[in-house]
């Protein structure tokens, strides 16, 4: 008699295709990573409690600095937006330049770069020594320093002239205290004593031979008594007398006799 062996049906589990258990594992990974996030964020992502400013400071304080990124004070580290806050900082009128960064883990830094006043420009603003013109409050225009000005594009232009003519005219009676370039192309200079030497279209360094020349030997003695020196001509000038009478000289320059 033969052995018969019962065998169990076997019961057939349905299994999920390979790219689906794929996107499971993938959504499994993602819902805990983001769960670790945000047990984790509040301890990595702090309040920002302090703001350190580096850079030297002469016209601007620590609290303007403060008050400009205010906002960011408010903020986590990394909710801080850096480049919103460096435009704050880059619009107040004394800062040349700006960088802010974040400094784990609960500072914001501002790095701080003071513009170098270079001359008065016009009315109410000044010029830098990168020659950008800016605005400060009328309180903070050094008036001891010169005046300068020009149609716009010609910042630079004018600001090198001038630093020629300072320089050559050092120590001379025309050592310059301003200039001025008019829409036409005509150049003015101021020295100390209020004089205007008109010094017309072109380079006015051009001139330089003929004021340290016959202009000062001419007028060396009566400079007091001048109100302008007009260098517009070909082969000489003329000058405006304050009181609008030309005192008795040599002959050797024109002379036209006006009040200012």
């Amino acid at each position: 008699m033969s052995a018969t062996s019962l065998r169990s049906p076997s019961i057939a589990t349905p299994s999920l295709p390979r790219p689906v258990l794929g996107v499971l594992a993938t959504a499994a990974t993602v819902a805990l990573l983001m769960l670790l996030w945000t047990m984790v964020a509040p301890l990595v992502n702090r309040p920002v409690t302090a703001l350190r400013v580096d850079g030297a400071l002469n016209r601007l304080s620590p609290v303007d600095i403060a008050i400009a990124v205010d906002a960011g004070l408010n903020l986590r580290l990394f909710d801080a937006d850096l480049e919103t806050l460096r435009e704050h900082v880059e619009a107040l009128p004394w800062v040349a330049s700006a960088r802010v960064s974040r400094v784990w883990p609960d500072v914001l830094a501002v790095k701080v770069v003071e513009r170098v006043p270079y001359a008065r420009w016009g009315e109410g603003r000044m010029i830098d020594s990168n020659s950008q013109i800016f605005a400060p409050s009328a309180d903070e225009i050094p008036q001891s320093l010169p005046l300068l000005s020009a149609p716009p594009g010609h910042e630079a232009e004018a600001a090198a002239v001038f630093d020629d003519l300072r320089l050559r005219l050092s120590g001379s009676a025309f050592a310059p205290s301003g200039l001025a370039l008019d829409a036409r192309g005509e150049w003015r200079m101021s020295n100390a004593v209020g004089i205007e030497l008109r010094l017309g279209q072109g380079d006015p360094r051009e001139r330089l031979p003929l004021i340290l020349g016959a202009v000062s030997t001419t007028l060396g003695h009566q400079l007091e008594k001048v109100a302008y020196i007009d260098l517009r001509y070909s082969n000489g000038f003329s000058v405006g007398w304050k009181d609008g009478i030309a005192p008795p000289t040599g002959g050797r320059a024109p002379t036209v006799s006006r009040k200012p």
